[in-house]
């Protein structure tokens, strides 16, 4: 039974601060004592008390098949970020719902933005401009960077089309078989889809041993999915991503996997918004706190929650700069009565605004307004009059691109 002291541990200010307001490492907290008016002397004793109420409190996670005691404390702080991504996500979606111009265009957008940020943060050698370019042009792939990027395009394409199916082993090696085709090297290159059959290291760690990455894989999905404590979506979605990392069951590909299988699980969930989002995007500028996520997690007796806050601070972020980049695309709109433009010519700046390396020919436009070669080339040439396209000729044909800066400023002074 709580004693009275327990109870006004709970109620003081460096558990309601440091635990509740936001997850703060112990030794983070040991270095804020005098601001809270204690001493070093007070740390060990508070260090045990803080780590025992997170333990008391926390969801447990025990993979008998590798002997380890995973949790993860649901604060006040992890419970108030699922509420905002969620909140945010879902406007966001409802949003762009209503779009019909762009709608469509920006969510196959979104699938390869997320295969490019996933495949340059794994060190494939490219820009974006080149990605894109590659990915719309259908064209068979000649590297190792190349297939990384189709690969992580046609991961995402995969989760969507077999999102009904049930997270399971068999997923997880397919997923893995996608996204590392023709990427593997040497012997490696025998285990696309399968799980390695020996040591693997990713920095310090070491993965599991590799008997037991069967059995280690089928019960971390069994707790994720059936665990008896309720579990959001976004969080099942980012502990199956911490444990593939964790178990690291193949020997290249795990990261790609682990993030295609967070994308696998929230869709199942219905979280439709994560569809909008690129969990990859924040990893080349924060990648430093994702890696010191994982470290903290050992650090703290394998507390899983440090990885969970980056995972949700990580998905904010995301929602806000694909917010921006909507509001944008929704006020390209205002060019219809400020520059006297048809629907049909916002609907294309819009989608070129999406991706500004994307060529258009009189033909294609042609046929994606459904009108007749001479209005299209009217349309296209009444854009370029106005400043918003450059033209240029391939072959017999003339070729049209957005010209981003100078669209920009038109929608910001209109």
């Amino acid at each position: 039974m709580a004693s009275k002291n327990d109870f006004e541990f709970l109620n003081n200010e460096i558990w309601l601060k440091y635990t509740q307001d936001r997850y703060t490492p112990l030794e983070d907290i040991k270095y804020r004592l005098e601001k809270l008016g204690k001493s070093q002397s007070d740390w060990p004793e508070l260090k045990v008390q803080i780590q025992y109420f997170r333990k008391m409190g926390a969801i447990p996670f025990f993979l008998d098949s590798i002997e380890k005691k995973f949790w993860y404390f649901p604060s006040d702080s992890i419970n108030k970020k699922i509420h905002q991504v969620e909140a945010l996500g879902n406007r966001l979606y409802d949003k762009i719902e209503n779009q019909r111009t762009f709608k469509n265009e920006f969510l196959a957008n979104a699938a390869v933005e997320e295969a490019i940020t996933s495949a340059i943060y794994e060190g494939a050698n490219s820009t974006r401009s080149k990605a894109k370019a590659l990915i719309a042009s259908g064209k068979k792939p000649k590297n190792k960077d190349e297939w990384m990027l189709i690969n992580n395009y046609f991961a995402m394409k995969w989760i969507k089309e077999n999102s009904s199916l049930p997270v399971s082993s068999g997923v997880v090696l397919k997923i893995h078989e996608v996204v590392s085709k023709n990427t593997l090297e040497g012997d490696d290159a025998n285990f696309c889809g399968k799980f390695r059959d020996d040591v693997v290291y990713v920095g310090p760690h070491q993965g599991i041993l590799h008997e037991k990455i069967d059995a280690a894989i089928n019960e971390m999905i069994s707790l994720v999915t059936d665990h008896p404590r309720f579990l959001h979506g976004l969080i099942k979605g980012i502990l199956l991503h911490y444990f593939i990392a964790y178990i690291h069951p193949f020997f290249d590909g795990n990261g790609r996997t682990a993030r295609t299988l967070f994308y696998f699980k929230a869709i199942k969930n219905e979280l439709k918004f994560v569809e909008l989002l690129s969990v990859s995007a924040n990893l080349k500028e924060y990648g430093k706190r994702y890696e010191k996520s994982f470290e903290l997690v050992k650090e703290h007796e394998l507390d899983m929650t440090y990885f969970i806050d980056f995972c949700l601070d990580s998905l904010i972020t995301s929602v806000k700069k694909v917010e921006q980049k909507v509001n944008y695309l929704i006020e390209i709109s205002n060019l219809i009565e400020s520059d006297n433009l048809n629907i049909n010519q916002v609907s294309l700046l819009q989608k070129l605004a999406l991706n500004k390396y994307r060529e258009v020919t009189i033909e294609d436009y042609a046929e994606e307004i459904d009108k007749s070669r001479e209005i299209a080339r009217r349309e296209l040439k009444d854009l370029l009059g106005k400043g918003f396209l450059k033209e240029e000729r391939k072959g017999k044909k003339f070729i049209y691109f957005v010209k981003s800066k100078e669209l920009k400023e038109r929608v910001r002074k209109g």
